[in-house]
Order: structure tokens, then C-alpha cells, then sequence
């Protein structure tokens, strides 16, 4: 008895050894998180190297397992002057707070002003490249779209069109809600945190995107209203127009805004041409015409609703009309061994029409524990498009107005789709290094196409119609120099088309 007694003190002496620092590393200017920052914990008075962590995206930081002793936490940031603060850690306690340690930007000399141009140095992560966004970076750009041109994965044209990694199809999310490119417009860089780059995403996203955009923003209340304008033209053989324009009215908690963005092109095309025939000895010379008018309009309009340090609730609704118009009107010559024969007068119209309507409501709540959260998303979606084909080509005796015959013909493609989405996910850390995330996504979907010819109805509608449902689970471990992520997402889908024979089916989609 004696002896375990012995040795449940000398167990209890060495777990007392093993304490934790907890602290946060934060700005001095607007208190806001420094997250990614450097961490380092030096022994006293040798100042030698013991351990170091990398910040959260909250700007908190642990330091485990730290024996009995007196030492110095130093916090720093690229743009940033290193600061830090000395701590003691007794025996008998099992975690330490620090005061917040605050960084002051560095003052920036002529090299730096040079570099600020230059992209961001991101940090990899096991499932994700991260990108914090230094204030004396975020200062020196516009809008959203700026910014993004200093991230390495990501090109923005003149038109504000983004692809990621060459690919246009990827997803853009702000704080974990999915929105389009247009409303990067309203976004200001100085309320960006970070931006992260997914090029590969696991099991909780649906298997047909090539990546994940995503923003992360600061959480700290606004007060007043505050917008842009822009136009940018473009004045060679392809007019180019492109306005631009979005205003916030932020009440603190909640803020309000509107996103509008307007493009029109305007293309003049001549078209000449000549096709010889050796067998039939034929040739025909063809001159034409025309033009190319396409617009563009966006329109954002939502709100987002910080309930408290816990709870937000956003709602956003967008709308999207193009019409695109192309006339051409051409003249052809068909000669017969070297003799004209007819003369050809041909009209051709293509117009596309079409309407993108989208609505969804988010919410998201957080906990105590850093990175874990639960979320909730609902997605109403709906396009509709018509294209109209129309040609008229009439036969002429050459160098004659004897008409010779006509061909009249219009075609219509009429498409609609809508789908309703619900996603429901949560994130649970497993101390610092690791997290389970799992979740849960109803999706229904009707498309209808249907191909008409001269005005006629005919039994050409194709009907198609989905109710899917998947469930996703999987952990992600992260080490200083190893990690790893394990998902896997299941699908359940029932459909109902004219051509599918197998209405039902599952399929399991591991990463």
C-alpha cells in the first residue's frame, strides 16, 4: 500500500509539470486578430528556443505541455514589429493566460513600398493554402477583385472574370456562405482576414468543382454607409463596357447592401471567303456582314446579421439577365467552270435570352472551442433561357431579281431549371492539431429542355427531375510538418426522366 501510495505522488509531481500557455496575438491599431502569426516561446535568461505555434484564425494560441519556469512568448507577423511578453510558470497550476500581445506595423521603408505589388505568400495547410491579409497590404487596393490578383493561385481579367488554378469552375464562398464573383465588388480589403484556397475539395463538397475560393472576414461591428463606382472601357474592335457599383449601410450588428454590376459588348464582324470545288469545278465567293451586342447585368441585394459573438444569420438574393443578339447578312456567287450562274442573299439572327434568380439564408453559430461550429444553408435557384435560330436564304438568277427559290427556317431552344438545396455541417476540434466535420445535403433539382422548329410544337420536351440526398463525415489532422485528411460522402439520388431506365442509385465518394 505503501508503495502505490509512493508512486501515485511521484505521478501526480510529473503531471503537474505539464502546463499550458494560453494567449492571442492581435493588432494595435483596431484589436482586430492576428491570425497565422508566429508564436514562439524562449527560456529565460538564454532567450534558447523551446517550442512554437502558428496562431488560429482568431488570433488564439496554446503552448503545451510547458515545464515550471520563466519565460518569453514573441509574437510576429510579416509588415508587423515583433512584441512579446515574459510569463512564469509555477508548479501546482495547470494553465497560464497572457495578456494579448499586440503588433505595430512596421514602418515601411522604400524597398517595401516597392513589394507591395508582389503576390502573398501563403501557408499550406493539409486540406487548404491560407493567405492572411496584412493591413499595409489590404491599404493599398480598392475592392475584392484587387485583392484577389495578389493571390497566386487566382488571375482576374479586365472584366473582373476569376478562374482558380485555369479552371472557371470553382465556388466562392464568404465566411462559409457561397455567393457569386459580383459580389466580391462590395467587399472592402480592409475587412478581409484571410483568403483560402481549396484545390482540392474533400468529400463535403459536391464532386463536380475544381476548387474553393474562400474569404474570411473580420468580426467587428460597422457603423455607416460607404460604397464605389467604377466604369472601365475598353475602346478597340470589341467595345467593351463595364460599370460597376455597390453601397453598405452597416448599423453595428447588422449591415445592408446592394451590388450592381452592368457589361455590354459590341463587335463588328466581316466575313469573305472563297471555296473551289475541283471535282464539280465550282466556285463560290461569299461576302457578309454583321454584328455582336452582348449585355450583362448583376444585381446583389442581403443582408448580414451578427446576432451576437456566437450566432450570424445572412440572407442574400441575386439576379442576372444576358441577352446576346448576333445579325449577319451575306451574298454569295456560285460560278460554274468560270461562268456565274446564281447569286445567293442570305439573313441570319441568333438571340439568347436569359434570367438567373438565386435566394439563400445562412446561419452560423460557434462555440468556445476554437474552430468548431455549426452551420445551415438554404438555396432556392432558378434559370431560364431562350435561343432563337432564324435563317432566310433566297436564290437569285445571277445578275437578275428572278427569285429562284426560298429557304425559311427559326428554330427556339427553351431550357428551365430549379433546384432547392439544404446543407446542414458541423465541425468538432479534437484538441489543437485536429477536427471531425461532418454533415448532411437535400438536393432537388427539375430541368426541362424542349426544340422547336418553325413555331411548331412538337414531342421534343425532355423532362428531368432528382431528389438526392448525401451524408459526409471525416477527420483532418494536422501536424508541424505532417498532416492528413480522410472523408468519405455517400449519395443517395431517385430520378425520374424520360430516358433513364435505373431510377435510383448510391454511390460512395471517398477522399
Amino acid at each position: 500500500m505503501k508503495t502505490f501510495i509512493v508512486w501515485l505522488i511521484l505521478f501526480c509531481s510529473v503531471t503537474v509539470q505539464a502546463q499550458n500557455i494560453r494567449g492571442k496575438v492581435c493588432l494595435a491599431t483596431d484589436k482586430s486578430p492576428v491570425p497565422f502569426a508566429s508564436v514562439g516561446l524562449l527560456q529565460l535568461p538564454d532567450s534558447s528556443m523551446i517550442t512554437g505555434v502558428i496562431t488560429l484564425t482568431d488570433g488564439g494560441y496554446v503552448l503545451e505541455k510547458v515545464k515550471p519556469g520563466n519565460y518569453f512568448i514573441r509574437a510576429s507577423f510579416v509588415g508587423y514589429k515583433a512584441n512579446g511578453k515574459a510569463v512564469v510558470v509555477e508548479a501546482g497550476t495547470t494553465e497560464v493566460a497572457v495578456d494579448t500581445i499586440y503588433l505595430a506595423e512596421a514602418v515601411a521603408s522604400l524597398n517595401e513600398v516597392t513589394v507591395v505589388g508582389e503576390r502573398l505568400k501563403g501557408k499550406e495547410m493539409v486540406d487548404r493554402t491560407v493567405y492572411a491579409i496584412p493591413s499595409v497590404v489590404s491599404k493599398t487596393v480598392s475592392n475584392g477583385y484587387d485583392l484577389l490578383k495578389r493571390i497566386p493561385q487566382v488571375n482576374v481579367d479586365f472584366q473582373n472574370n476569376v478562374t482558380l488554378n485555369g479552371s472557371s469552375n470553382f465556388i466562392i464562398q464568404v465566411d462559409g456562405r457561397q455567393r457569386d464573383k459580383e459580389y466580391l465588388a462590395r467587399l472592402l480589403p480592409t475587412d478581409i482576414e484571410s483568403i483560402e484556397i481549396i484545390s482540392n475539395p474533400s468529400g463535403k463538397y459536391e464532386g463536380n468543382i475544381d476548387g474553393v475560393l474562400s474569404i474570411i472576414l473580420k468580426k467587428e461591428a460597422r457603423f455607416g454607409m460607404n460604397g464605389n463606382i467604377g466604369l472601365n472601357v475598353k475602346p478597340f474592335n470589341k467595345i467593351t463596357r463595364q460599370e460597376t457599383g455597390s453601397l453598405d449601410y452597416a448599423l453595428g450588428k447588422i449591415t445592408f447592401y446592394v451590388t450592381a454590376v452592368d457589361v455590354a459588348q459590341s463587335l463588328d464582324v466581316t466575313n469573305i471567303n472563297e471555296n473551289h470545288f475541283t471535282m464539280i469545278d465550282s466556285t463560290i465567293n461569299l461576302t457578309g456582314q454583321g454584328g455582336i451586342k452582348v449585355t450583362l447585368s448583376t444585381i446583389n441585394s442581403g443582408f448580414d446579421y451578427y446576432i451576437n459573438d456566437k450566432n450570424s444569420l445572412s440572407f442574400n438574393v441575386s439576379y442576372k439577365p444576358i441577352n446576346q443578339d448576333v445579325d449577319m447578312a451575306s451574298e454569295s456567287f456560285l460560278y460554274k467552270n468560270g461562268i456565274p450562274l446564281n447569286r445567293i442573299s442570305a439573313l441570319t439572327f441568333n438571340g439568347f435570352k436569359s434570367n438567373e434568380k438565386s435566394a439563400s439564408l445562412f446561419y452560423k453559430k460557434t462555440f468556445k472551442k476554437p474552430t468548431q461550429e455549426f452551420t445551415a444553408e438554404n438555396t432556392y435557384y432558378n434559370f431560364k433561357s431562350t435561343e432563337e435560330n432564324d435563317f432566310t436564304n433566297t436564290r437569285y438568277l445571277y445578275n437578275s431579281g428572278s427569285v429562284i427559290d426560298t429557304y425559311v427556317r427559326a428554330e427556339d431552344n427553351l431550357n428551365n431549371r430549379n433546384y432547392y438545396s439544404t446543407k446542414l455541417n458541423y465541425i468538432h476540434p479534437l484538441g489543437m492539431s485536429a477536427k471531425i466535420e461532418t454533415g448532411y445535403q437535400l438536393y432537388y433539382q427539375q430541368l426541362s429542355y424542349d426544340f422547336r422548329i418553325n413555331n411548331q410544337v412538337s414531342d421534343n420536351l425532355f423532362e428531368y427531375a432528382e431528389l438526392r440526398n448525401s451524408v459526409y463525415g471525416g477527420i483532418t489532422y494536422n501536424l508541424k510538418k505532417f498532416g492528413f485528411q480522410t472523408m468519405l460522402r455517400v449519395e443517395n439520388s431517385h430520378i425520374k426522366a424520360d430516358s433513364v431506365t435505373k431510377p435510383d442509385y448510391s454511390c460512395f465518394l471517398p477522399s
